[in-house]
């Protein structure tokens, strides 16, 4: 804003600025809560990397190990599916589910090499009925 003065021999013109701090975009917390995932990191099939830091990837996506009895293992996975789905919406981060798939993956291709059987858990199995439900049933 210019702002005219008027003094006895001429006319001088003056800047008048105006400073405010820029708002902080809303976006700048989303992404630092994206990068460091507070809650994937807290879900209890998750395991962190030792001294674990704000900013790294957990170490494993699916660390979860059978209780020996099937209905439980089911219940379980379903248990999982949910909580992962509320920690994707919570940490704005789309890829947990198939962080969670690839990890499971990885997991039975060790437990093939481990003893020549490759069969998925039925925490597993609980887990992927879950995401298929709850795919199939929005809108």
């Amino acid at each position: 804003m210019a702002v005219k003065t008027r003094s006895k021999n001429s006319t001088l013109t003056f800047l008048r600025l105006a400073y405010s701090a820029p708002a902080p975009h809303e976006g700048e917390s989303e992404q630092f809560r994206r990068h460091t995932l507070p809650t994937t990191k807290a879900l209890p099939f998750v395991k962190l990397r030792a001294n674990d830091q704000p900013m790294w990837r957990p170490d494993s996506y699916w660390h979860v190990g059978p209780t020996g009895k099937r209905a439980v293992d089911v219940q379980l996975g379903r248990t999982y599916a949910r909580k992962a789905i509320a920690a994707m919406k919570a940490d704005g981060n789309s890829d947990l589910i198939a962080l969670v798939l690839q990890d499971i993956i990885r997991d039975g291709i060790e437990r093939t090499g481990k003893t020549g059987h490759g069969r998925l858990s039925a925490t597993v199995q609980g887990f992927l009925m879950e995401i298929s439900e709850t795919i199939a049933a929005a809108p």
